[in-house]
């Protein structure tokens, strides 16, 4: 998919290299979506598991709360393929 208008600084997480204790992940966007005023962006991780998920982003997050929210989720027990993680 292209690049939306307005999304190029979630296109910034792309390569980024995520950690949650001593486990790492890459992460490389997949989408992007501009939907009622919040953002949508489908990520890939692959890392030990590779996973799925979406963030929901706020219209004032930036890219460095998409990764904070990333590394949060990834600590958090319980975390499952295909969760939508908010980014606020």
């Amino acid at each position: 998919m292209g690049e939306p208008s307005g999304m190029g600084p979630w296109f910034a997480l792309r390569g980024v290299t995520l950690r949650a204790g001593v486990l790492t992940w890459r992460a490389r966007c997949v989408d992007a979506r501009l939907i009622a005023g919040s953002r949508w962006v489908e990520i890939a991780l692959s890392g030990p598991p590779d996973y799925t998920v979406v963030l929901k982003i706020a219209p004032h997050a930036d890219a460095h709360d998409a990764r904070r929210a990333l590394e949060w989720w990834l600590l958090t027990p319980g975390r499952e393929d295909g969760d939508v993680v908010e980014v606020m």
